[in-house]
Formats: structure tokens, sequence, C-alpha cells
């Protein structure tokens, strides 16, 4: 081992630096001015056209060659949808300036950019993975929720859970930021999100120290379109949606966007209202202190509900001048959602098969979570060479209410009946402030350092009423009230030698929190407990490098120190009785997960082939994780405990291929090892008893294909093929489960109208299956959100995409027109 790490270490630190010359330049739109970014740069051997060094532009259009050796050239700068310019050079003993290098659209090329766009492509940078999904067939007329579920790593549940690699604890942002979105209230979020207003999803499995660490497998950020083109362009949609044994619903949509000069403005509305049929089965087995099973709960689970809302996202960006920009932008949704479910339950004896009680159990919801964010970023460039000062304060606020009736009647013996209506509010309010500095040495050498804080309040009052006897339930009343606080600052800096990248940082966090939780007693007095502030500095650590090999070949290593602390239902010691058999409830002694990642990442790309494999391990300690047991009822009870450690090693694949000019593939496997650590821990029912947890190890795997093709000229098809197999979970296992969409895309009146036909779930496989264990009980149970799902949606796309006019703008006469001036 000791070898193996030498090796790797002589590979990235022993490179040889010459005192060569340096090629620079910046390369924009010739029509905008605008620049570019990711753009290839080759050099190329003039006498045999052999490669000598590439790179690609940065977000200002900037890019360098360093250490060239004297002698003659050819430059390839070449962008999907521009045309391709060569430029011969000589290199002699003074650094070249290209100045300002113009490209131009080929508008050829751009219907087959369109081509080549409808599915899921990617991009691979030092710290993250980007997959754009704008043109994504299958999810067209859906939600963010359907975006997800075609990114490679990224798996989302039927409730709308999203995880990371197999686990759970991933932050999603939108357009950096937290945005306000929680654990508890994201499912419903992404779920009004249209789909229609993602440009890119960008995951990054092992942030480096300018992001926050929470989240031990890393962060989702959700980038939305924001069209920088001149003019004015806008999109209409109208679309339906049917799920199998539900009401069609409907989706609409507008983007609108206006860039002149300095001021620039856009605005996106979705209306969605969605019905959908699910439910499931439960098997439940009492078991006995001999593990002899006593008694035989089976449920069945019918449900209807659905949704309808308006989701706004709007913005201005105004620059002052050449130097300072300022912008505000925001988001706000509205709606309402319920459902009702019906719950059959027979209670058998296991040895004798007698029913001990049969009852039904109806449960009706309605409720809605309204919420708003708005973020006001303020720009400073501070030189040419991309350094500047960035600015954003936000805003947001989140609320939840819902009124829910459980109605239970007894099918057998005493026809005692109970009617409970529960009420359900929160709100969660969060001011964040970030200040981020980067310092550009040279286009290589960077350092960045930034302060945020973000301030958090939480409240949540729940209540019930026994509806038979129009009475309060004081044993049901809940208000509990969480503060919370993270200051944080960071510095990272990063320099390439040669073939050579690196970057370190360190994070700092101050966290702060302060819970308070009241009660009602058997006379309705209010009862309230202060837990008491705690406060604790944490540092998080972070270190990547990557080393670029001859053909397109590159290496990364990257490692972080992450966190991931309990928040919301984990830590609410509020009791949900929603299920009378289930009843669950957060633990407020919840101590942080601390995780170590490390990744080994290799990258190829040919013409029209590229790959990127990753192995990965992490470790993580104070595992959270549910635990369940029996009580004297009959019951299971649910909280969560920090009761073990855990381990995960990995390695993802992910491949893409451009096949025949007509087929298109991105395909991903992730196969890993995931390990449960034995450990004991004290049951929460009774602390005189002391439980066991044994060792869990698991190997699984996830796959994925995404396949788009060529029908005919105007015409293009997408399969989305996904498997899981069997994975470990808390206290059980989860079995095997597919699906399969698909999808059909038909342009019209050349490209400015296109319809969109979607089936999801094909073959009507997208179901939940699992097998728990605990204490006292062993389950079976399966469960699905709905059925197969039919879609179609038209868009007509508008505008006249005008070219905007800068004051840097030179004479258009011609691709490839160069400029020796700065912007």
């Amino acid at each position: 081992m000791n070898r193996l790490f030498s090796s790797i270490l002589l590979v990235f630190f022993v490179v040889p630096v010459f005192a060569l010359q340096t090629i620079r330049g910046r390369i924009v739109d010739g029509n905008t001015s605008q620049p570019l970014d990711f753009v290839n740069v080759a050099l190329l051997k003039e006498a045999n056209a052999a490669p000598a060094t590439g790179v690609i532009s940065d977000e200002k259009g900037h890019f360098e060659l360093p250490r060239v050796p004297n002698g003659k050239y050819m430059l390839r700068i070449s962008f999907v949808g521009y045309n391709t310019i060569e430029l011969p050079l000589k290199v002699s003993d003074k650094e070249l300036d290209m100045g300002m290098i113009k490209l131009y659209e080929d508008s050829k090329r751009l219907s087959e950019v369109e081509v080549v766009g409808q599915g899921t492509q990617m991009r691979f940078e030092i710290d993250k993975k980007v997959f754009s999904v704008d043109q994504n067939i299958a999810s067209a007329g859906g939600s963010a929720t359907e975006v997800l579920q075609n990114i490679p790593s990224v798996d989302v549940d039927n409730e709308g859970n999203v995880s990371l690699r197999n686990n759970s604890s991933v932050e999603v942002w939108i357009n950096g930021k937290p945005s306000g979105l929680t654990a508890e209230n994201r499912a419903q979020i992404l779920q009004q999100m249209p789909a229609e207003s993602i440009e890119s999803i960008e995951i990054m499995t092992n942030p480096s120290a300018k992001f926050n660490p929470e989240g031990t497998s890393g962060i989702i950020n959700l980038v939305m379109k924001k069209n920088r083109k001149g003019g004015y362009y806008g999109s209409a949609s109208l679309g339906t949606m049917w799920s199998q044994g539900a009401i069609p619903g409907v989706n609409a949509g507008i983007n609108y966007n206006y860039n002149s000069g300095r001021f620039d403005a856009y605005i996106n509305m979705g209306y969605r209202a969605m019905n959908f049929a699910g439910g499931g089965w439960s098997e439940r087995y009492s078991l006995d202190t001999n593990n002899d099973t006593t008694a035989l709960l089976k449920q069945d689970n019918e449900r209807l509900f659905g949704y309808s809302g308006l989701f706004t996202r709007a913005g201005i960006d105004y620059r002052l001048s050449d130097k300072h920009s300022i912008g505000l932008s925001g988001f706000g949704m509205v709606g309402t959602g319920g459902g009702s479910d019906k719950i059959n339950y027979t209670l058998t004896d296991y040895a004798t098969s007698n029913i001990l009680r049969d009852y039904n159990r109806y449960n009706v919801n309605d409720g809605g979570r309204p919420g708003m964010n708005i973020t006001l970023d303020y720009k400073w460039e501070l030189d040419q060479k991309g350094s500047n000062l960035m600015s954003s304060l936000s805003y947001s606020t989140h609320k939840r209410y819902s009124d829910d009736s459980y109605l239970q009647r007894e099918n057998s013996g005493a026809d005692t009946t109970s009617y409970i209506m529960q009420y359900n509010q929160g709100q969660n309010k969060e001011w964040q402030f970030k200040l981020d500095f980067t310092k550009k040495f040279s286009e290589t050498d960077r350092l960045e350092a930034g302060w945020q804080s973000t301030l958090q309040d939480r409240f949540g009052p729940n209540s019930a009423t026994d509806l038979l006897t129009n009475s309060p339930l004081y044993a049901y009343y809940n208000e509990f009230d969480y503060k919370e606080q993270v200051h944080a600052a960071y510095i990272t800096y990063g320099n390439r030698f040669n073939n050579l990248s690196l970057q370190g940082g360190l994070r700092g966090e101050y966290f702060w929190r302060h819970p308070f939780n009241s009660v009602l007693d058997n006379a309705g007095n209010k009862q309230t407990d202060d837990y008491g502030a705690k406060g604790e500095i944490q540092l998080f650590p972070s270190f990547f490098a990557s080393y670029s090999l001859p053909d397109n070949n590159e290496i990364q290593f990257n490692t972080s120190r992450r966190i991931s602390r309990p928040r919301g239902r984990q830590i609410n010691p509020f009791r949900d009785y929603s299920d009378s058999t289930n009843i669950s409830y957060g633990n407020l002694d919840l101590s942080p997960e601390y995780s170590a990642a490390l990744e080994l990442n290799y990258l190829k790309t040919w013409d029209k082939h590229s790959l990127a494999s990753t192995l990965y391990h992490r470790f993580t300690d104070d595992v959270i994780q549910r635990v369940s047991f029996m009580n004297n009822d009959n019951v299971l009870e649910s909280t969560y405990m920090n009761v073990t450690k855990s381990a995960n090693t990995g390695f993802e694949l992910v491949v893409k291929n451009n096949l025949f000019k007509i087929l298109n593939l991105t395909s991903s496997v992730n196969l890993y090892y995931s390990k449960l650590y034995a450990s004991t821990y004290i049951s929460p029912y009774n602390n005189s008893i002391t439980r066991n947890i044994p060792e869990q190890e698991n190997f699984s795997w996830t796959g994925r294909v995404i396949g788009n093709v060529i029908l005919g000229k105007n015409t293009f098809g997408q399969i989305t093929g996904q498997y899981s197999a069997p994975r470990l979970i808390a206290q059980g296992k989860e079995t095997a489960s597919y699906s399969v969409d698909l999808g059909l895309r038909q342009t019209l009146f050349d490209r400015k109208l296109s319809l969109n036909f979607m089936i999801r779930d094909v073959l009507n496989t997208r179901r939940r299956s699992s097998v728990t264990w605990g204490d006292g009980f062993y389950q079976r149970s399966e469960s699905y959100f709905s059925g197969r799902m039919i879609g179609l949606t038209a868009t007509y796309n508008f505008g006249n995409m005008k070219p905007k006019k800068t004051e840097q703008q030179r004479d258009n006469s011609g691709g490839g027109e160069m400029g020796f001036g700065e912007e």
C-alpha cells in the first residue's frame, strides 16, 4: 500500500518544469462579443498536425498555453455550433498575446447541435460533473424530479427523496445557493419546478472548501435557464399528463428573456396540476424474546393524491459600468395539494390464524407549501485577468400547512370508531450573506477567499382535535422552535504546473443552535422546554489534483471532510400518528455525522466518445440511523439515533458515445460496497435494555442508459433504462428494481414548434420493495408512487434573437477575426 501511494505521489508531483513561452488570448462570440467558455484550444505542430498541448477557455473566455517551446505551430479553436478557425503561429523568445479572437456561429452546424443536444450532455471540471438537460425529451412537461431521475449517480424514490451514490445525505441547491430547500420541503419544491426552467445539473460529490460542507454525499446544483443572447427570446408550452388510475393533469409555461445593452431581464412561469394513484402493502411479523413469531399484521393501502401550483422565477441584471454589475432575482411558488388513503388492517394470531383485530383507516389531507426566495447580487471586476469581488444577500421563506383527518373503524369485536383531525403548520426563514474574492495572478494561478453567514429560524406548531367529541387532544400538541446560525470563512489556492493542476483549501465554520419545544399538559397548559444554546467550531479541509496526459487523458484526485447535521424531522420530538400502527418522532440528542471522502478519477475523450471513471471511498462516523422497535401495544415506533460507523467504497463509470451519426448514448454504472459496523445502543423505549446491531455488509450496483436517436430530419427519439440491484438500508435491505422511459420529439415550422410525447415507466415496474427487521419485528413491504404515465407537450419558440452591439464590438468581417486589444 505504501508503494502504491508513493507511486501516485510521484505521478502527481515529480513533473519537469521548463522556462518556456506562454500563448494567451480571449475568445468571444463574433456577433455579441460575449465571452465563450469551454472552447477547445489546441496547439498543433505545423509540420504534421500532431497535438502539442491544449486547454479550454474559462468563464471569461480567457485561455493560456504555458511553457511552449520555440517553433512554428497551428492554433486550432473549435466550439460546438461555431466555425472552427486555425491560426498559424511562430513562437519566439517572448510571450504571445493573441488578444480577442472572435468565433462566428455555423448555421449548418447549429442544426446538427440541436440533434446531438437531445440527450443528457456532460462535461467534467476539476471539482464537478455538469449535465446539460435543457433538451431532454423524457422529462418534457415534467418537473425537476423527473429531470433528476435521468442523471447518473442520482436516485429519486417514490416519495421524491433524493440520494446521491446511495446516500440520502445530500444538499440540493438552486443556482449555487440552498435557497431555503431542506430535507422536509425539497421533494414538494422539486415537484412544482418545471423541467423546462432548468439548463443543467451540476454534481459535486466532493466539493472544495469554497462550498458548504453539508451533505456527506455531496451537492446537487440546479442551474436555471438564463438566455444571454441579444434581443428578446421566449417560449410558451402547453401539455397534459395522465397517470394510470388517476384523472389527467395539465402543465403550462412561458419563458421570456430580454437583453439589451447593459440591461438584461427574464421571467419564467410554470403551472402544473397533476393527479396520481398509488398504494402498497406490508406484512409485519411480531417476534417474542426468542424470535418466535406471535402475530401477523397485514396492511393494504390505496391512495389518490394530487397537487396544483404556480412556479415563477424572474430577475434583472444591470451593468453599471464595464467593471461593476448588480442583479436582483428570485422565485416563488403557490399551490395546494392533498389526497386520500384507504388502509385495511388485519391482525391475526400467528399460531392459530385467528383474527385478533380487523379495521379500516381513512386518511384525508389537504394543504400547501408556499415559498419564495429573493437574492441581490453585486460583482466588481478587478482586472482583465478575471479577478473579482462578488457579494450576495438572499432571503428565503417556505411555509407548510395541512389539515389531516384520520377516521378509524373497527370491523370485528367492539365496533369502536375514532375520528381525529390533525393540524400541521410550519415555517422556515433563512437569511444568507456571501462575500467571495478571487485573485487571478495568471490564467492558472488563482487565490479564492470568502465569508458566508446563514441564519435560520424554523417554527412548527402542531395540534389535533377529536372530531367525535369536538374536544382538543392535548397529547398531540407540539410546538417546535429551532434557531440556527452558521458563520464560515474559507480560503483556497490553485495553480497549474505544466500538466499538473493543484488546488487546496480550508474552511472554518462556527455552528450555533438553540431549540425549544412546547407541549400541553392534561389541563391544556403550555409547558416549554428550553434545550439551551450550543455552539462549536469545525474545520473542513479539501485538496484537488489533476494531471493531463497525452491524447486527451486526465487523472484527478480529490479529498475533503464533510458533515451532515441533524435537522427537521430527525430532531423534532413531535409524534406522528398518521398511521396508528407506525408512530415516528425525532431525537434532539442526535450528533452530526462526519465523513472523510476520497476520489480518484480518470477521464478520456475522443472525437465522438468520452469516458469518466471514479474510484471513491467514504468513511462516516456517528451514522444517524432510523431505529424501529415494537412497544407493548404491538405498535411499531421509529426514531433516529447515532448508532454506528459506516464505510462505502465504489467504482463509477460514465461513458458517452456518438454512433453512426444518428445515435447518442450516455451510459453509467455504479458498483459499490457498503458496510455498517456492529454496535450497541440503549433502547429508547426501555432504558434498561441494551440492543445490538450486527455488522452488515452489502455489494450492489446501479446502471442507467440514455439513448437518443435521429428518426428523421426533424424527428428525435429517446429511451431511458435503469436498474438498481438489491441494496442495504437501515435495519434491512431493498430489493431490485428497474424501469424504462420513452420519449419522442417532432419539430415543425423551422423548429419554432416542437411536440413532445413521453411514456414514463413503460413496464409499470417503478416500485419500492423492502425487507426490514429490528427489535421485536420482521416486515416485508412494497409501495408505488404512481403507475405508468403518459404525457404530451407542445412548445412554441419566438423572438428575434438580434445581435447585441457593444462598444467593444468590431466589424463583422468574417469568421476567425482577431483583435489585439482588451475588452
